[in-house]
């Protein structure tokens, strides 16, 4: 039962970072407006499918949200500090993320 539950925590954690990914996405394109690299095609197709994703969790996550906005706000915040970042500050980051799990090892 206990294994059941873990699953379905793990399964809910990765719809949530593939939500936040299609957002920041969907964010980062509009940055594009005006080069041959954006198209309104490719972008409403990923907003159709981040939509469909957000229709598969929205009781899961809006139990979520209801009973921890403070994670939810600290999930937002996240996505928008990344898409703050430089090449170079992501490169860093993952350099750092990696040093930090190896520890934790």
């Amino acid at each position: 039962m206990v294994d059941i539950l873990m699953e379905k925590f793990n399964h809910f954690k990765d719809a949530i970072k593939l939500v936040a990914l299609y957002q920041a996405t969907l964010e980062q394109m509009d940055t594009m407006k005006g080069t041959r690299l954006h198209r309104q095609n490719i972008k409403a197709m990923m907003t159709r499918l981040e939509t469909e994703i957000e229709r598969a969790i929205r009781g899961p996550l809006s139990a979520l949200d209801s009973t921890d906005e403070e994670l939810m706000s600290t999930i937002q915040y996240k996505v928008e500090m990344i898409l703050d970042l430089s090449l170079e500050e992501l490169a860093g980051l993952k350099l750092a993320i990696d040093e930090h799990r190896t520890q934790e090892k």
